[in-house]
């Protein structure tokens, strides 16, 4: 049995390598490239609460508790009480966040060039579609 029969086997190692390579790439800034997602969707949307940075990184809101403890270590981003809602909380990016996140938003622009290139020899469309069946999928 060969499991690269297995389209999930594939997958599955594809995102593992693509997770490596980002997470090289980045190491120079001391962040993940799950951690970078953070801080490129606060980039644009500072003083989100947890429930929607969760939602846009597709991850479990404890997960994202969890990378949110270690970017306010970091110093990359902080937590304050939502003023209309004292039990919320909205985590915004410091001055250092927002310099990370503008130095990784290039690199992780110029992979996705590439990924894009790589597909579009074959039939981009096609992919996308395939993408979003298999996200509607699971």
């Amino acid at each position: 049995m060969d499991f690269r029969d297995f389209y999930c086997f594939r997958l599955g190692a594809i995102a593992r390598k693509m997770t490596r390579y980002y997470n090289n790439k980045l190491a120079p800034y001391g962040i993940t490239i799950v951690q970078s997602w953070v801080l490129l969707f606060l980039s644009n949307h500072d003083g989100s609460s947890l429930k929607e940075i969760a939602a846009a990184v597709q991850l479990d809101s404890p997960v994202v508790t969890g990378l949110i403890d270690r970017l306010v270590k970091e110093d990359l981003v902080v937590r304050e009480e939502d003023p209309e809602d004292r039990r919320s909380l909205k985590i915004s990016l410091t001055p250092r966040g927002r310099e990370v996140a503008e130095k990784v938003h290039p690199a992780v622009v110029e992979y996705n060039q590439r990924i894009r290139s790589i597909i579009a020899e074959n039939d981009v469309h096609a992919f996308e579609r395939a993408l979003e069946a298999l996200e509607r999928e699971l």
